[in-house]
């Protein structure tokens, strides 16, 4: 899919394939070795860290920006949010995408995890932003607790979280918003980080709004790419036909993509 949308080609990768891959990297297979994913009772705190290549950290205010609108868009009464931003990072690549899929960002994270290096990984979702392109994908990807997209410059030009929907007793209960670059790479950012926490495309919807149809993070721009195949959400949300009508993207995760995160119960472990 070439029309910026949130198609990430995922291979399926074992922990054990991951770890393989990433042995002749930067990491030693030992160091690589333990980083691990834990289970546990389902998480009454999510702990959420960012990171910005050199080139993302250059565009003013973007981890403030960022960090607002995940703050506004995470918190859930399920849990407590903690949100942090782990600094810069550099990279060898800007590709939103491959500085995952190709193992750096796993790896970087492995390495920081016992010590090697700068950056501290959090148990839930390490997210890293970049300066990668944002119009053909794949512009971002994720494996268990580790995700990254591009888009930086876009994100920067984002306005205040609170401009974009209605505003009741200080939150944001409304926030369909168009379909604009700034606006679709917000919202591919979160696909990124549901697939973290182990959602699936089909645990998002889209639903019509008078003649415009709007899609939630997780189905994002499939709603409109006819070689998805799937007509309906693993819930049972039949999706609309986008045929002759407007398009819009929400920022908040479906009801169904919900229910999934209040079982959610994994983590990074050494």
């Amino acid at each position: 899919m070439n029309d910026e949308g949130a198609s990430d080609e995922r291979p399926a990768l074992t922990r054990r394939q991951l770890l393989v891959g990433l042995a002749g990297s930067t990491a030693s297979v030992a160091t690589v070795g333990t980083l691990g994913y834990a289970r546990r009772e389902p998480t009454d705190r999510l702990e959420v860290r960012l990171w910005f290549s050199d080139r993302a950290a250059g565009y003013d205010g973007i981890a403030d920006r960022v960090r607002d609108y995940l703050k506004a868009l995470l918190s859930d009464e399920h849990w407590e949010l903690e949100l942090s931003v782990g600094g810069t990072v550099a990279v060898s690549t800007e590709d939103g995408a491959r500085v995952t899929s190709g193992g750096e960002w796993p790896t970087t994270l492995a390495s920081g995890a016992v010590g090697v290096g700068d950056v501290d990984p959090v148990s839930d979702v390490n997210l890293l932003v970049t300066d990668g392109q944002m119009t053909t994908a794949p512009t971002g990807f994720a494996l268990p607790h580790v995700a990254s997209v591009g888009g930086a410059r876009y994100l920067a030009t984002l306005p205040p979280i609170a401009e974009l929907g209605t505003v009741r007793d200080g939150e944001v209960v409304h926030r369909t918003v168009p379909n604009e670059r700034p606006t679709r790479t917000i919202q591919i950012l979160l696909h990124e980080i549901g697939h973290a926490l182990g959602l699936e495309h089909d645990h998002g919807v889209a639903f019509r709004s008078e003649e415009t149809v709007v899609a939630t993070p997780m189905l994002s721009s499939y709603a409109w790419d006819p070689d998805y195949k799937q007509d309906r959400s693993r819930c049972g949300t039949v999706y609309p036909s986008t045929a002759g009508r407007d398009r819009a993207l929400s920022l908040t995760f479906s009801t169904c993509s919900r229910r999934e995160l209040e079982s959610y119960s994994g983590g990074l472990t050494l």
